[in-house]
């Protein structure tokens, strides 16, 4: 349906940029969903112009009859003028996530958590797990 209007997603990571592009992800789609530190976030075409911090979360992309996901690592986002974009030190798409290499962190992690009194050590811990086991379910719904 070429008449129906779009948005612009941009996903720009800047420690993770190459010499072929800044973003990680640009792309006109229907629709996307976000994590924001207050909760998801949806943008479509026509939306009033906002700014939100991201939290750790699965990015939702619509496009047609497709969905695709990106785990987002925290960030901030602007939405305005059918463009968002999303500026997070860490963003990966499927391809791009080792689940073997993220299981085995996991595990040492955990064996850390279970090994330490000291909270904020557990605080960070936590965090660190949270951040792998939401690549491990972006990587997994790739395989759907």
């Amino acid at each position: 349906m070429a008449d129906e209007k779009k948005i612009e997603l941009r996903v720009i990571a800047p420690t993770m940029a190459t010499d072929k592009s800044p973003y990680k992800f640009e792309k006109s789609v229907d629709m996307a969903i976000m994590r924001c530190t207050t909760g998801d976030l949806g943008i479509l075409p026509g939306r009033m112009p906002v700014s939100m911090v991201l939290g750790t979360g699965v990015l939702r992309i619509f496009d047609e009859d497709s969905e695709t996901h990106m785990a987002i690592l925290g960030g901030v986002a602007h939405a305005g003028d059918d463009v968002v974009t999303i500026l997070s030190d860490a963003a990966f798409r499927p391809d791009e996530i080792d689940t073997q290499k993220i299981s085995e962190e996991m595990s040492e992690l955990r064996r850390l958590l279970d090994g330490t009194a000291d909270l904020d050590e557990k605080h960070k811990y936590r965090e660190d797990i949270h951040r792998m086991q939401v690549q491990l379910e972006v990587a997994k719904s790739e395989e759907k």
